[in-house]
């Protein structure tokens, strides 16, 4: 069995993880095309409606008017194209309609989702997840939280604060926003199951966790699908109430920000919506539409049923290609990051504790018994340990559980803490080949990275032309509609 210092590991998961910042914002700008299904129909809507209202007192400039029909009426001329028919087909001004408004937003939202979160702090997450201070009379608990501290003073970070979660399944996390505000919660079946030994190792694993770095990156992590939540409730706006309330929230909330009179209770209400990935109520969907006299059956008949005909089921298309995209696309390499991650904190926990063969054994012993917090599914990538995504628990996973493999598997992890020595190891420095075998990983790390990336790129493609498609064609009735309304003046 070939022998690796801990060192060397540590050095292989920085370099893999540092791959991972590169992801977060081409993986926020291009998850926001889809929400150009309801930008751009209501921003050329509102241009075309206003052009007619102006020209139905003045006379019309032709070619305004013209280009206006060109992107309304594209898709039947990129179709003609297609088959070799010819079509002047506006490419600029399609491009820019089709994707820039959602991937603004986007990119505008995104740093304000990132500072409502630090507003929020930990708290947000934390609040989640019930939980309580150790016991004083509790001999276990009081003995946890020495071993906590000592990991700390040894692995040079701030003592975390400590939380007991009352609860029989066996499990242990670190939250917050960086060492700093860092909190480390157990349960009570963690601290009764494992031996000192083993307790200390997962410790240790929490600790170098921290000190890693990891919480940071657990929160950019953490934005960006608070940020894809903000996403979805925009594409559901139309026809969920409560999404409309979460966007007029975090609008609200944005504006105490420039204003800098935002206050942490405020960020938490929002955060705590967008992070625990709430869904529409479908009694709160059907009630909305309810007519509750003529004058809401008029409204219904007139401005609802049409809209749902139209931008509402454009919008549950698009947010569950979104999702889709999401899921396949940048999920795999978000996860295969935060693997790195956790691989890198059991490397330093082996170096705090020079005890590979307790943390082989926790991990072991963990993987035999109940481990699922069920308030811990919406931050569930944060715990060392958790149970398998399955068909059965996957209608539980919302939030950052969108992105599936987030957790390791306990076979090939054991795998690695057996290659893992605490004693120091003498190595040439590594040459070139070896350099660029690390980089890539092992043939199938390599190859799965490259399968991964076609699905990206097919995903990418059908993404674009399903928008393309339905934007265009929103687009064509937003067009009919003002001209019936407002027919052009003749020259005189």
């Amino acid at each position: 069995m070939i022998r690796r210092h801990f060192d060397d590991e540590q050095q292989r998961n920085r370099r893999q993880s540092r791959r991972f910042s590169l992801l977060a914002m081409p993986a926020v700008l291009i998850a926001g095309i889809p929400l150009c299904i309801v930008a751009s129909p209501v921003i050329f809507g509102v241009v075309v409606i206003a052009a007619s209202a102006i020209e139905a007192v003045s006379p019309p400039d032709p070619e305004r008017w013209e280009g206006f029909r060109r992107i309304a009426t594209a898709l039947p001329d990129i179709w003609n194209a297609v088959r070799g028919r010819g079509g002047d087909v506006p490419w600029g001004a399609l491009a820019l309609l089709l994707i820039a408004p959602g991937m603004l937003v986007m990119l505008v939202a995104w740093p304000f989702v990132r500072h409502l979160s630090r507003v929020a702090g930990a708290g947000a997450i934390l609040r989640l997840i019930p939980s309580r201070e150790p016991a004083v009379a509790s001999l276990a608990e009081q003995q946890f939280a020495n071993a906590v501290e000592e990991m700390a003073v040894a692995g040079g970070v701030p003592v975390p604060a400590i939380r007991i979660i009352d609860s029989p399944a066996s499990n242990i996390v670190a939250i917050g926003l960086t060492a700093d505000d860092a909190t480390i919660l157990a349960t009570t079946g963690f601290i009764g199951t494992l031996g000192r030994d083993e307790r200390q190792a997962m410790i240790a694993h929490l600790v170098g966790s921290v000190r890693n770095g990891d919480l940071e990156i657990a929160a950019v992590i953490l934005s960006v699908v608070e940020t894809w939540a903000l996403l979805t409730a925009l594409l559901e706006a139309v026809i969920y109430p409560g999404s409309r309330a979460l966007v007029r929230d975090f609008l609200a909330a944005c504006r105490k920000v420039i204003r800098r009179t935002l206050d942490a209770a405020e960020a938490r209400s929002v955060m705590d919506r967008l992070l625990g990935g709430a869904r529409p109520d479908p009694m709160a969907v059907a009630e909305a539409f309810m007519p509750r006299n003529l004058a809401g059956v008029a409204y219904g008949v007139l401005v609802l049923i049409p809209l749902l005909a139209t931008v509402g089921l454009a919008s549950i298309a698009a947010r569950h290609a979104s999702s889709l995209f999401v899921v396949l696309g940048f999920g795999p390499w978000f996860a295969a990051a935060w693997r790195a991650r956790r691989r890198l904190a059991d490397a330093t926990a082996v170096q705090l504790t020079r005890h590979p063969a307790a943390l082989a054994s926790a991990i072991r012993k963990l993987d035999g018994v109940d481990v699922e917090i069920p308030d811990g599914w919406p931050v569930y990538f944060l715990f060392p340990v958790w149970v398998p995504i399955t068909a059965e628990n996957a209608g539980r996973v919302h939030g950052g559980g969108e992105m599936v493999g987030m957790r390791l598997d306990a076979a090939a992890r054991l795998e690695t803490i057996a290659t893992l020595s605490a004693g120091q190891v003498t190595a040439a420095p590594p040459g070139w080949r070896a350099r660029l075998r690390r980089a890539l990983g092992t043939p199938r790390e390599a190859a799965t990275a490259l399968l991964w990336g076609a699905v990206a790129l097919v995903i990418c493609a059908l993404l674009l032309a399903g928008s393309f498609a339905l934007t265009v064609w929103l687009l064509g009735l937003l067009w009919a509609l003002p001209r019936a309304l407002f027919p052009p003046v003749p020259h005189s």
